[in-house]
């Protein structure tokens, strides 16, 4: 019972840290897209 608790922290934490990253990339996308775009006009 411990043991699969433990899993499944794990688990919830490494894709929490996972999405976390996605997001944070997106936005950083974003914005560089948005300095480009500005550098151009």
């Amino acid at each position: 019972m411990q043991i699969s608790f433990f899993a499944k922290l794990v688990l919830f934490l490494t894709l929490y840290c996972i999405s976390d990253l996605s997001v944070k990339k997106n936005i950083l996308r974003k914005t560089i897209n948005r300095a480009n775009r500005a550098k151009k006009v």
